[in-house]
Protein backbone atom coordinates (compact mmCIF):
# COMPACT_ATOMS: atom_id res chain seq x y z
CA UNK A 1 0.00 0.00 0.00
CA UNK A 2 1.26 3.44 -0.91
CA UNK A 3 2.30 5.49 2.09
CA UNK A 4 1.80 9.21 2.47
CA UNK A 5 5.40 9.91 3.42
CA UNK A 6 8.74 8.24 2.80
CA UNK A 7 11.95 8.89 4.68
CA UNK A 8 14.93 10.24 2.80
CA UNK A 9 16.54 6.81 3.05
CA UNK A 10 13.48 5.04 1.67
CA UNK A 11 13.17 7.58 -1.13
CA UNK A 12 16.83 7.27 -2.02
CA UNK A 13 16.63 3.47 -2.09
CA UNK A 14 13.49 3.36 -4.21
CA UNK A 15 14.74 5.85 -6.81
CA UNK A 16 18.39 4.85 -7.00
CA UNK A 17 19.85 8.09 -5.73
CA UNK A 18 21.85 8.83 -2.63
CA UNK A 19 20.48 10.60 0.39
CA UNK A 20 23.31 13.07 -0.08
CA UNK A 21 21.98 13.88 -3.56
CA UNK A 22 18.49 14.53 -2.18
CA UNK A 23 19.95 16.83 0.47
CA UNK A 24 21.87 18.63 -2.30
CA UNK A 25 18.64 19.12 -4.30
CA UNK A 26 17.08 20.59 -1.15
CA UNK A 27 20.00 22.98 -0.48
CA UNK A 28 19.92 24.19 -4.09
CA UNK A 29 16.18 24.74 -3.97
CA UNK A 30 15.54 22.31 -6.80
CA UNK A 31 13.31 19.99 -4.78
CA UNK A 32 12.60 20.17 -1.06
CA UNK A 33 11.03 17.37 0.97
CA UNK A 34 7.31 17.73 1.44
CA UNK A 35 7.78 17.59 5.21
CA UNK A 36 10.68 18.05 7.62
CA UNK A 37 10.21 17.03 11.24
CA UNK A 38 10.86 20.18 13.31
CA UNK A 39 12.15 18.14 16.23
CA UNK A 40 14.41 15.59 14.53
CA UNK A 41 15.11 17.37 11.25
CA UNK A 42 14.25 14.18 9.38
CA UNK A 43 13.17 14.75 5.80
CA UNK A 44 10.14 13.05 4.26
CA UNK A 45 9.07 12.85 0.65
CA UNK A 46 5.68 12.12 -0.85
CA UNK A 47 4.96 9.57 -3.54
CA UNK A 48 3.96 12.46 -5.85
CA UNK A 49 7.53 13.80 -5.67
CA UNK A 50 9.03 10.55 -6.96
CA UNK A 51 8.39 11.36 -10.59
CA UNK A 52 10.01 14.79 -10.12
CA UNK A 53 13.14 13.21 -8.65
CA UNK A 54 13.20 10.71 -11.48
CA UNK A 55 12.88 13.51 -14.04
CA UNK A 56 15.74 15.43 -12.42
CA UNK A 57 17.92 12.31 -12.68
CA UNK A 58 16.89 11.83 -16.30
CA UNK A 59 17.71 15.42 -17.26
CA UNK A 60 21.02 15.22 -15.43
CA UNK A 61 21.75 12.14 -17.52
CA UNK A 62 21.40 14.36 -20.60
CA UNK A 63 24.04 16.64 -19.13
CA UNK A 64 21.74 19.54 -18.27
CA UNK A 65 23.06 21.86 -15.57
CA UNK A 66 21.27 21.83 -12.25
CA UNK A 67 20.44 25.53 -12.52
CA UNK A 68 18.69 24.82 -15.83
CA UNK A 69 16.85 21.86 -14.31
CA UNK A 70 15.74 24.12 -11.45
CA UNK A 71 14.33 26.59 -13.99
CA UNK A 72 12.53 23.79 -15.83
CA UNK A 73 11.06 22.17 -12.72
CA UNK A 74 10.02 25.53 -11.27
CA UNK A 75 8.12 26.39 -14.45
CA UNK A 76 6.71 22.88 -14.84
CA UNK A 77 5.80 23.17 -18.54
CA UNK A 78 6.95 21.31 -21.63
CA UNK A 79 7.39 24.66 -23.39
CA UNK A 80 10.07 25.52 -20.85
CA UNK A 81 11.79 22.13 -21.20
CA UNK A 82 12.05 21.81 -24.97
CA UNK A 83 14.44 24.74 -25.67
CA UNK A 84 16.88 23.29 -23.15
CA UNK A 85 16.68 19.90 -24.83
CA UNK A 86 17.28 21.38 -28.29
CA UNK A 87 20.26 23.35 -26.99
CA UNK A 88 21.75 20.32 -25.24
CA UNK A 89 21.31 18.26 -28.39
CA UNK A 90 23.38 20.86 -30.28
CA UNK A 91 26.02 20.88 -27.54
CA UNK A 92 26.34 17.10 -27.55
CA UNK A 93 26.54 17.00 -31.34
CA UNK A 94 29.46 19.45 -31.17
CA UNK A 95 31.12 17.35 -28.45
CA UNK A 96 30.62 14.18 -30.51
CA UNK A 97 32.22 15.85 -33.53
CA UNK A 98 35.16 16.96 -31.39
CA UNK A 99 35.60 13.42 -30.04
CA UNK A 100 35.38 11.97 -33.55
CA UNK A 101 38.08 14.40 -34.71
CA UNK A 102 40.25 13.49 -31.72
CA UNK A 103 39.92 9.78 -32.50
CA UNK A 104 40.94 10.43 -36.11
CA UNK A 105 43.95 12.43 -34.90
CA UNK A 106 45.00 9.57 -32.61
CA UNK A 107 44.65 7.09 -35.48
CA UNK A 108 46.68 9.42 -37.69
CA UNK A 109 49.42 9.65 -35.04
CA UNK A 110 49.53 5.86 -34.64
CA UNK A 111 50.01 5.55 -38.41
CA UNK A 112 52.67 8.25 -38.31
CA UNK A 113 54.87 6.12 -36.03
CA UNK A 114 54.14 2.93 -37.97
CA UNK A 115 54.69 4.48 -41.40
CA UNK A 116 58.28 3.30 -41.84
CA UNK A 117 57.65 -0.23 -40.53
CA UNK A 118 56.96 -1.42 -44.08
CA UNK A 119 59.43 -0.89 -46.90
CA UNK A 120 63.15 -0.37 -47.13
CA UNK A 121 64.88 2.60 -45.57
CA UNK A 122 67.86 2.46 -47.93
CA UNK A 123 68.08 4.86 -50.85
CA UNK A 124 65.65 3.87 -53.56
CA UNK A 125 63.01 5.82 -55.44
CA UNK A 126 59.29 5.18 -55.34
CA UNK A 127 56.18 7.06 -56.42
CA UNK A 128 53.36 8.25 -54.18
CA UNK A 129 50.17 10.14 -54.90
CA UNK A 130 49.44 12.72 -52.22
CA UNK A 131 46.19 14.56 -51.58
CA UNK A 132 46.17 18.28 -50.88
CA UNK A 133 47.73 19.05 -47.49
CA UNK A 134 47.56 22.12 -45.28
CA UNK A 135 50.46 23.41 -43.22
CA UNK A 136 51.51 26.28 -41.00
CA UNK A 137 54.93 27.47 -42.17
CA UNK A 138 57.69 29.94 -41.47
CA UNK A 139 60.55 31.09 -43.64
CA UNK A 140 64.05 29.68 -43.24
CA UNK A 141 67.24 31.63 -43.82
CA UNK A 142 70.73 30.50 -44.84
CA UNK A 143 72.13 31.69 -41.50
CA UNK A 144 69.59 29.68 -39.47
CA UNK A 145 70.41 26.93 -37.05
CA UNK A 146 67.73 24.26 -36.72
CA UNK A 147 66.84 25.77 -33.36
CA UNK A 148 66.08 29.11 -35.03
CA UNK A 149 63.53 27.44 -37.30
CA UNK A 150 61.97 25.58 -34.38
CA UNK A 151 61.60 28.72 -32.30
CA UNK A 152 60.21 30.71 -35.22
CA UNK A 153 57.53 28.08 -35.91
CA UNK A 154 56.69 27.73 -32.21
CA UNK A 155 56.16 31.50 -32.04
CA UNK A 156 53.88 31.40 -35.10
CA UNK A 157 51.82 28.55 -33.61
CA UNK A 158 51.33 30.60 -30.44
CA UNK A 159 49.97 33.66 -32.25
CA UNK A 160 46.31 34.31 -31.30
CA UNK A 161 44.97 33.65 -34.80
CA UNK A 162 46.71 30.26 -34.96
CA UNK A 163 46.78 29.03 -31.36
CA UNK A 164 43.43 27.21 -31.51
CA UNK A 165 43.91 25.61 -34.94
CA UNK A 166 44.03 21.79 -35.01
CA UNK A 167 47.56 20.61 -35.78
CA UNK A 168 48.92 17.19 -36.61
CA UNK A 169 52.42 16.65 -35.34
CA UNK A 170 54.29 16.05 -38.57
CA UNK A 171 57.06 18.54 -39.25
CA UNK A 172 58.70 19.12 -42.57
CA UNK A 173 60.66 21.43 -44.81
CA UNK A 174 60.49 22.80 -48.29
CA UNK A 175 64.01 22.31 -49.56
CA UNK A 176 66.14 23.46 -52.48
CA UNK A 177 66.30 20.92 -55.31
CA UNK A 178 69.75 21.89 -56.62
CA UNK A 179 71.22 21.56 -53.14
CA UNK A 180 69.54 18.16 -52.81
CA UNK A 181 71.32 17.00 -55.98
CA UNK A 182 74.60 18.21 -54.46
CA UNK A 183 73.97 16.23 -51.26
CA UNK A 184 73.15 19.30 -49.16
CA UNK A 185 70.14 20.02 -46.98
CA UNK A 186 69.00 23.59 -47.67
CA UNK A 187 65.51 24.41 -46.38
CA UNK A 188 63.69 27.60 -47.29
CA UNK A 189 60.55 27.00 -45.19
CA UNK A 190 59.69 24.92 -42.14
CA UNK A 191 56.16 23.73 -41.44
CA UNK A 192 53.81 21.59 -39.39
CA UNK A 193 50.75 19.75 -40.70
CA UNK A 194 47.25 21.01 -39.98
CA UNK A 195 44.18 18.81 -39.81
CA UNK A 196 42.22 21.06 -42.14
CA UNK A 197 42.24 24.40 -43.91
CA UNK A 198 41.96 27.23 -41.35
CA UNK A 199 39.09 28.94 -43.17
CA UNK A 200 40.66 32.39 -43.23
CA UNK A 201 43.53 34.13 -44.97
CA UNK A 202 46.70 33.67 -42.96
CA UNK A 203 50.26 34.84 -43.48
CA UNK A 204 51.80 31.56 -42.32
CA UNK A 205 49.30 29.25 -43.99
CA UNK A 206 50.36 27.18 -46.99
CA UNK A 207 48.98 24.39 -49.19
CA UNK A 208 51.03 21.42 -50.37
CA UNK A 209 49.48 20.55 -53.73
CA UNK A 210 47.90 17.26 -54.68
CA UNK A 211 49.93 15.28 -57.16
CA UNK A 212 52.42 12.50 -57.83
CA UNK A 213 55.70 12.64 -55.95
CA UNK A 214 58.95 10.77 -56.45
CA UNK A 215 60.14 9.80 -52.96
CA UNK A 216 63.04 8.35 -51.04
CA UNK A 217 63.93 7.94 -47.38
CA UNK A 218 67.01 9.22 -45.64
CA UNK A 219 68.16 10.74 -42.32
CA UNK A 220 68.36 14.03 -44.15
CA UNK A 221 70.17 16.00 -41.43
CA UNK A 222 73.17 13.71 -41.98
CA UNK A 223 73.32 14.68 -45.69
CA UNK A 224 74.17 11.12 -46.68
CA UNK A 225 71.86 10.21 -49.57
CA UNK A 226 73.06 8.93 -52.95
CA UNK A 227 72.93 11.90 -55.30
CA UNK A 228 73.75 9.93 -58.47
CA UNK A 229 70.40 8.15 -58.34
CA UNK A 230 68.61 11.50 -58.22
CA UNK A 231 70.75 13.07 -60.92
CA UNK A 232 70.15 10.15 -63.24
CA UNK A 233 66.40 10.12 -62.65
CA UNK A 234 65.97 13.86 -63.23
CA UNK A 235 68.57 14.24 -65.98
CA UNK A 236 66.03 14.37 -68.79
CA UNK A 237 63.05 15.74 -66.88
CA UNK A 238 61.92 19.25 -66.05
CA UNK A 239 63.32 20.71 -62.85
CA UNK A 240 60.79 20.09 -60.02
CA UNK A 241 59.12 23.13 -58.50
CA UNK A 242 58.55 21.58 -55.08
CA UNK A 243 60.67 19.33 -52.87
CA UNK A 244 59.56 18.35 -49.37
CA UNK A 245 61.37 16.62 -46.53
CA UNK A 246 58.96 15.14 -43.95
CA UNK A 247 60.24 14.06 -40.55
CA UNK A 248 59.26 10.68 -39.07
CA UNK A 249 60.49 10.28 -35.50
CA UNK A 250 61.59 6.88 -34.26
CA UNK A 251 61.78 7.97 -30.61
CA UNK A 252 60.34 10.74 -28.47
CA UNK A 253 63.42 12.56 -27.18
CA UNK A 254 66.04 12.80 -29.95
CA UNK A 255 65.19 13.78 -33.51
CA UNK A 256 68.72 14.27 -34.85
CA UNK A 257 68.81 10.77 -36.42
CA UNK A 258 65.17 10.78 -37.53
CA UNK A 259 64.31 9.37 -40.93
CA UNK A 260 62.77 11.70 -43.48
CA UNK A 261 60.70 11.02 -46.55
CA UNK A 262 61.79 13.31 -49.35
CA UNK A 263 58.89 14.00 -51.73
CA UNK A 264 59.61 15.57 -55.12
CA UNK A 265 56.57 16.81 -57.02
CA UNK A 266 56.59 15.68 -60.65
Amino acid sequence: MTKDLYTIGETAGLLGVSAQTLRFYDRKGILSPVYTDPTTGYRYYSYKQFHIIDRIKYLQGFGLALEDIYSIISDGTVDKLLPFLYKQKENLAEEAKAIEDRIKDIEWYINYFKYFEDGENDMYLYRLHQEKRYVLKVQCYSSDELSDMEIRLAAAKSMPEYARLPYRRLYGYKIDFDSLLDGKFRPYSYFIYMRKEPGFAAEHFDILPEGDYICFRTPILKESWQTDILKNYFRDTQRPKLVLALEFEDNLVDWSDAMYEVQILI
